[in-house]
């Protein structure tokens, strides 16, 4: 059989699904969509005991763009709205019965995430998934990436579940995309510096680099990357930064503006984990409407419960794995394939989303655990980061104040 070459996180080796002793289920509360593939071989089912298609369990989409999602699971109506195939011991009654053969693509690949950048497969995982998430963060050498050989055909079977962004690859600036791409792991690995500081530093790379390419002088890219990744590798202090200030009402501010409005996003559930984190982050912002005390609350919180943690080594192993992974998965800097900038503000919009959630938490807490960001980043991974008008409402909210800029990034991660 053919072999395939794929570029994955050496996590992903070590991943398998744990089935009914995991403390989530992937099967509710999400649309499950259905491929053609899979519905035509629920069709072709004669005389059987189980059948998918039995009770409209599984419909036709109407709103179908593509064969991938051309039916759908009709989730059972209740709070949580949980897929009609799980039983009761939190298995998947069609791959008991069936097979894994009639398991639609959406339900063989996930937590995987699949893209092909220049002919080359690359998978990685999502922290949605408990399991998938354990494996990310407790990385404790950092993520590291090989290439691995897979069997061909099976993940052809997928393509209709890989999205080829790397078609972009062949304008002039996007040429660059691996260099640009390694340099940028390579700064938010870097342990003799803070993540903070990471995020920033990766922000005047961009800026550099964005000025080349408005200059169209692509040549020039590599040497900047070089120079700059050098600088930064044997740098002793943050002189650097030194131009940028912050400020600390502004983005309290923000994270109470951004917050609240993440209620209509995600509180489809009311007693989901993320509408828990939420609920209680606004309930910490609503205490009092007098400014300065509220900005001594959330200084002292910062101080005293959010940066130690941070600041330890689990704490910074934990954030840098999930930024890593979340470049790789979501091919940056390219994500929006004319604008670099806006990966960046997508990676600190990120950042700045799972640490103002920690405010709830912490005003109940002495100090927050590993346990509790492991919980936030699965709520935000499982919540917003699948919702597709997540990154629309946080890029708006981040350009409609103005932080669009390296200082105004500045301002929303450093605390």
């Amino acid at each position: 059989m053919s072999k395939l070459k794929a570029l994955v996180p050496e996590y992903l080796k070590d991943f398998t699904c744990i089935g009914s002793t995991c403390e989530e289920t992937c099967c509710k509360n999400w649309k499950i969509t259905v491929d053609k593939e899979t519905y035509k071989k629920y069709k072709k089912l004669k005389n059987n005991d189980f059948h998918p298609l039995k009770d409209n369990k599984v419909i036709k989409n109407k709103k179908s763009i593509s064969d991938e999602d051309y039916a759908i699971i009709n989730l059972d109506n209740n709070n949580e709205k949980y897929c009609p195939f799980l039983n009761e011991d939190l298995l998947c009654n069609i791959y008991t019965n069936l097979g894994e053969d009639y398991m639609c693509d959406t339900c063989k690949t996930y937590p995987r995430e699949f893209s092909f950048v220049d002919d080359e497969l690359e998978i990685s995982l999502v922290p949605s998934c408990p399991e998938a998430a354990r494996k990310i963060l407790y990385s404790p050498n950092g993520i590291c990436f090989e290439h691995i050989e897979l069997d061909y055909q099976k993940y052809m079977d997928y393509k209709k579940r890989i999205y080829t962004k790397g078609r972009f690859l062949s304008k002039n600036a996007h040429k660059y995309f691996w260099n640009i791409r390694i340099a940028s792991i390579t700064i938010l690995q870097n342990r003799n510096i803070d993540i903070v500081s990471r995020l920033t530093f990766l922000g005047i790379l961009y800026k550099k680099v964005n000025a080349l390419i408005k200059q169209k002088n692509y040549q020039l890219i590599d040497d900047e990357i070089i120079k700059f990744v050098n600088t930064v590798e044997n740098l002793n202090d943050n002189s650097l930064l030194d131009d940028l200030s912050e400020n600390k009402l502004q983005q309290a501010l923000l994270c109470k503006e951004i917050i609240l409005g993440l209620e209509n996003i995600s509180l489809k559930n009311k007693d989901s984990a993320i509408s828990i984190f939420i609920n209680s982050t606004i309930d910490f912002f609503k205490k009092g409407e007098d400014a300065d005390k509220l900005l001594n609350e959330y200084n002292f919180i910062i101080k005293n419960k959010i940066r130690p943690f941070f600041d330890s080594d689990i704490g910074s192993m934990m954030i840098e794995n999930y930024l890593v992974n979340k470049y790789f998965l979501d091919l940056m800097p390219f994500t929006y394939p004319d604008d670099i900038w806006k990966s960046l503000i997508v990676l600190c919009g990120d950042y700045f989303i799972i640490k103002s959630l920690m405010f709830g938490m912490a005003k109940d807490k002495d100090s927050i655990k590993e346990e509790d960001f492991f919980n936030i980043v699965c709520a935000v991974s499982r919540r917003l980061t699948h919702n597709s008008n997540y990154y629309h409402y946080l890029i708006q909210n981040i350009e409609n104040w103005k932080l669009d800029t390296l200082g105004g990034l500045y301002t929303l991660i450093n605390n």
